[in-house]
């Protein structure tokens, strides 16, 4: 823990704080990002369940769709978090 505190550099905040002030902004736009990825998989697979529930015959169908879907998305979300920690410590 104390490597990502000292990972903070001090000295980019006191040179130029809007800059350094937008970044970090950038940075929690980037974090909001990937929890609404993760709002937007609860959302499919409670619907994948609904669609078993009102035809289990279709499952397999359903569940290839639904983890190719999860997994595309489950990209964006790694994305975003990528993103973020670049704009923190780089």
């Amino acid at each position: 823990m104390e490597t990502i505190v000292q990972g903070f550099n001090i000295a980019n905040a006191n040179a130029q704080p809007l800059a350094y002030g937008l970044t970090m902004i950038g940075a929690g736009l980037a974090i909001l990002g990937s929890g609404v990825v993760s709002l937007g998989q609860g959302i499919a697979v409670a619907k994948a369940v609904d669609a078993i529930g009102r035809n289990p015959e279709a499952l397999s169908k359903v569940r290839s769709v639904l983890l190719i879907g999860l997994a595309i998305v489950e990209t964006a979300s790694i994305y975003c978090f990528i993103i973020s920690l670049l704009l923190i410590f780089v």
